[in-house]
Parts: C-alpha cells; structure tokens; sequence
C-alpha cells in the first residue's frame, strides 16, 4: 500500500499492547489500538495500487462484508430463537453487563460487537496491508510490553507499591478498575505479578509468548530475555503452560532444538525447580491448589463451568446453531465462541485460527506466526477470557499475511517450472 506513514504504522504496532488505556475514559472502546484501527480504513479507502482493480483494497472490503453477513445471520438466529422458546433468563450463567435482565436484544450484543469491528479492521489490515519492513515496529511492541512491565516489576520491588502511570480503564457501574495489579508471595519476597499494559497476567499470556518467539524467529536477544522475563515474573498458570506447549511445536517443526530455544527451556525449567523446592507453598497456590479448584481462582472457573453446563441443558436447537448472542457470555475465549455464536461461530472460529497454524510452512519467517497462534488458540481453549485483544488480531493477520505470500511463491514457483524449457536428447 502507497501513502501510510511510517510513523502511523511505528504508532499503531508500538500501543498494539495496551489495553488497560482509553483514550476517552467514559467509553469502553476507545483504547489507541481500536481508535488506529478505525483510522486505518481511511487509507484503505485512499489506498493506491500498480495493480488494476486495486485486488487487497477489494479482498478486504469482501471479507469485511463477509464477516458482517456472518454476524448478521448469527444475529437473527440467536434472537429469534429466544422469542420462539419464550426464554427469560441464562440460569447462574455468568454474563457480560450482568446489570442487564434483558433477554433479547442485550445492550452487550452492540458493545462487543464494537469490539470485533476494531479487530477485524486490524487483522484484514495486517493480512491485506502489511510490508515486511514494518516488522521492527511490531518488535516495537513487543520492547513496549516487556519494558513497562519490568519498571513496574521493580518499582513494586523498591517501593512496595503500584507504579502503574498508563491505567485508567473502568469496568462498570462500581468502576471496577480495569488493571489488576496482583502480588504474589514467594518467601519473604512480596513481588508483583507481571500484567505489563494489559489488565491480569492470564491476558498477557496471549500476547507475550507470541512475541517472544517472533524476537527469537528474528534474533533480537536482548528483546527475548526482556519478554522471557516478564513470561517468568507474570507467575501467570496460563503463561507457564503455554511456553512448553510453544517450545515444543517449535521445535517441532524445526526438527531440532536450536541453542536459543535450548536456552530458554532452560531458564525455565530452572525457575520451576526453584520455584517448586524453595517456595513450595507458591508452587501449589500457581498450579495445584488453582487446577484443583482448591483456590479462589480456581472455584470461580468450576462455579462458571459448572453454571454454563446446566445453562446450556436448556438450549433449543436454534441457541445450539445460532447461540444466544454475540457476546452475551463471559468465560473462556472457546466456551464462549460456542454459547454466543453457536456451532456456525465456532466452525468459523476454528477455520479462521486453525487455517495458519496447520498450512504455514515453518519457514521464512512463518514458523514464529505459526507457533503464535496455535499458542494463541491453546490458551483460548484451556484459560484465557479475552478474544478482543488487539495483539491476537495482529498476529491472526501476519499469519494469514505471510500465508497469502506463501501462495503467491508457490503459484510463482509452478509457473517458473512450466515456461522452463525441457532439454531434448
């Protein structure tokens, strides 16, 4: 794409990770990345081309189209299934906007569904858009991340207090602050768990692995020790999981261990040691006691899992096919995809995400995409709470970026094979 300033893209890829932001504090939807978003499809509306029609600016206003039919169809179905059945209530089922009795028609349905417009103009954007010079300011982000969350690591350290400067979203009618600052206890050491410029560790375990791989793929090592650091000290279950899970589709793929990998694994496996023999007590509250259901944490995911099965006994046919409505249910990303949308949102759910993570190639470039949303979608299945995050759609959309690329090579490749001439004799 002609005309997008460097210094739009440095903006937009550098504030991908904040989210504990708004720009406009009454209004759920406005942190940078979703605002940028926004702006973005102005100069894809401008967008130039040496191609004639302009074939991205059409591909993307086909998917946005797409999509919208999509939600459209989920929509009617979902709603009209609730007037059919005479429904009045979700049961114990926790709900977004729980102040909301409404049934059909709930007020979150139109915020969230906000949400996945900001998101898709990302994704559709870096998938259609996106040059590969622009990959330093998405390694930008990744510093911006691990930066802020370890001078907030170690200003909790010197001063035993929160030091969080950039946080000011809300959550409602009480205000609920939309930052957790969590401390956790290891010995005679109060530390701070590392949530960077997200809202808990557990959303920050959907952004940082994925970064962390991508300096890897790329060779920026003081970058990967920044973000292993914060993968360590977010003290996170999510994050504990889903390194191992990465490390080994990585490894994988490459068919060998390589030294940086090695590395890490190893860091790791040594902060587990340590944090299992010389501060047991830690150890079980992060994994025992939380998978047990034995903690606080880890009830409230029994309680949820436990209302949604008895919620979803009463589901029609139509609530099976359509859901209930978009956004109306509040658990793990995968429950949610199918309680809110359905089995039509979840067979679009799985394609969308599981298309990269099984048809690019582990190479060029592709590996570090690869592994960052099969990571991405682990963590959706097994914990994380948060599909709109705006990392997780930049990352959906250089995977499918780099997927496109992988077809035209491939396409470029065959027809080079056939206008080669054959030698004879």
């Amino acid at each position: 794409m002609k005309g997008v300033p460097n210094c739009f893209i440095a903006l937009w890829c550098i504030l991908m990770p904040l989210t504990s932001f708004l720009l406009v504090r009454s209004v759920q939807g406005t942190i940078p990345a979703y605002v940028l978003g926004f702006f973005s499809v102005f100069f894809v509306v401008l967008s130039r081309s040496e191609e004639q029609p302009n074939v991205p600016r059409m591909r993307y206003f086909q998917m946005m189209f797409l999509v919208a039919g999509i939600w459209l169809l989920l929509l009617c179905g979902s709603q009209l299934g609730h007037i059919l059945s005479n429904r009045h209530d979700f049961g114990d089922m926790f709900l977004n906007s729980p102040g909301d009795t409404r049934v059909v028609l709930r007020s979150v349905l139109f915020t969230q569904t906000l949400y996945l417009a900001a998101c898709l103009c990302i994704a559709l954007f870096f998938r259609f858009f996106f040059r590969p010079e622009w990959m330093r300011y998405v390694l930008w982000g990744g510093w911006f991340l691990a930066l802020y969350g370890i001078y907030e690591w170690l200003f909790f350290l010197i001063f035993q207090q929160t030091g969080d400067f950039i946080a000011n979203r809300t959550y409602g009618e009480d205000l609920q602050t939309g930052s957790w600052s969590q401390v956790i206890q290891m010995g005679p050491f109060s530390l701070l768990r590392i949530k960077s410029t997200f809202g808990e560790p557990s959303f920050l375990s959907a952004a940082v692995v994925p970064y962390l791989f991508l300096a890897l793929e790329y060779k920026r090592k003081w970058l990967s020790a920044a973000l292993l650091f914060c993968v360590v000290f977010s003290t996170s279950t999510s994050a504990y999981i889903a390194l191992p899970f990465a490390i080994v589709i990585y490894s994988f793929f490459r068919r060998r261990l390589s030294w940086s990998i090695g590395i890490v694994l190893l860091l790791f496996i040594a902060m587990l040691g340590t944090l299992y023999f010389a501060f047991p007590d830690t150890f079980e509250g992060m994994f025992t006691a939380k998978l047990s259901g034995a903690n606080g944490s880890g009830e409230i995911h029994q309680s949820t899992l436990e209302a949604m099965y008895e919620a979803m006994q009463t589901f029609t046919v139509m609530n099976r096919i359509f859901g209930i409505g978009f956004g109306y249910f509040y658990g793990s990303v995968f429950n949610a995809v199918l309680v809110n949308t359905g089995w039509i949102g979840m067979f679009v759910y799985l394609y969308a995400f599981l298309k990269p993570a099984i048809l690019l190639r582990p190479s060029d470039g592709g590996l570090a995409l690869k592994v960052g949303v099969a990571t991405i979608f682990f963590l959706y299945c097994v914990n994380v709470s948060e599909l709109f995050l705006p990392t997780t759609w930049m990352f959906l959309g250089l995977a499918y970026w780099r997927l496109d690329q992988q077809k035209r090579e491939k396409k470029a490749s065959e027809l080079g094979s056939i206008r080669t001439p054959v030698p004879v004799g």
